[in-house]
């Protein structure tokens, strides 16, 4: 039973505006409100396939109904539950998955509503965020993959992004804590606007969008071709100027790919 949609028909009955008659008679039923009883508050008419306009009947035992299934304004996803909500409300911490600098397993950053972080493991002073699950994963299966896709050894710890997740507000204090971010994302626009996102919210934080020779190749090699529309998206938003490169590569040879190309032998 969904007492938040009961609650939508009713507001929607008092300011006039046409309902699905069929839907809302089957939820009423379900709180125990028969038609029979309805009928004694509301009358409808049918406008259009299934949408009805609802008359008010009795507007005093129709408000006591609203006042039954009135929601109160929900603080947290807690008391939203209460009213089947919940995913109106924001979840009160944040966890990241973090492989830290030479360990063989990853390990939990748990973060509360204040941005406070505690994390297992001493923190290095550069990171590399990691878009895709595949590719976080094989690196705990073989540390030697990121020497190859990135040209070169580079000490770092390691976050899975969890796509644009990791832009969450709540991770800005853990972020602060490094040096230097750099961004191993898809190429294309999501992973632009993920990596725009993490800039915005560390703008005195040195960030890198990672394209090393060995990822280009690939890209130029197995990268599928863009629509217009995505071009031309592309080519109407503005990006900052540690973006600017990976962008005019896009431009030059109208591709998008998605990182696991990198898993590609």
């Amino acid at each position: 039973m969904n007492k938040v949609s009961l609650a939508k028909y009713l507001d929607n009955i008092e300011k006039n505006k046409p309902i699905n008659l069929a839907p809302f008679l089957k939820l009423a039923e379900s709180f125990g409100l028969a038609e029979t009883q309805l009928r004694q508050l509301l009358s409808w008419k049918k406008i259009k396939g299934g949408k009805h306009e609802i008359t008010v009947l009795n507007m005093l035992a129709f408000q006591e109904l609203k006042t039954q299934f009135k929601l109160s304004k929900a603080q947290n996803r807690v008391s939203a539950s209460i009213a089947g909500n919940s995913h109106s409300q924001r979840v009160s911490g944040s966890l990241l998955s973090l492989l830290g600098n030479q360990q063989s397993f990853p390990q939990l950053v748990v973060i509360d509503s204040d941005g406070n972080f505690q994390t297992p493991v001493s923190l290095h002073s550069n990171l590399l965020v990691i878009e895709n699950l595949e590719n976080f994963l094989a690196l705990i299966k073989r540390r030697d993959y990121l020497v190859s896709w990135l040209d070169k050894a580079w000490s770092c710890d390691i976050i899975f992004a969890d796509g644009n997740a990791v832009s969450n507000k709540l991770h800005q204090q853990f972020f602060t804590q490094y040096d230097k971010i750099r961004c191993l994302l898809d190429i294309d626009l999501g992973g632009f606007e993920i990596f725009k996102n993490i800039q915005s919210l560390l703008p005195h934080t040195k960030c890198e969008f990672l394209l090393s020779d060995n990822y280009l190749n690939k890209y130029v090699q197995y990268g599928q071709q863009i629509s217009t529309q995505d071009y031309a998206k592309l080519t109407s938003r503005s990006y900052p100027k540690n973006l600017r490169g990976a962008v005019n590569t896009v431009l030059k040879y109208k591709k998008f790919a998605e990182q696991e190309i990198l898993l590609w032998d």
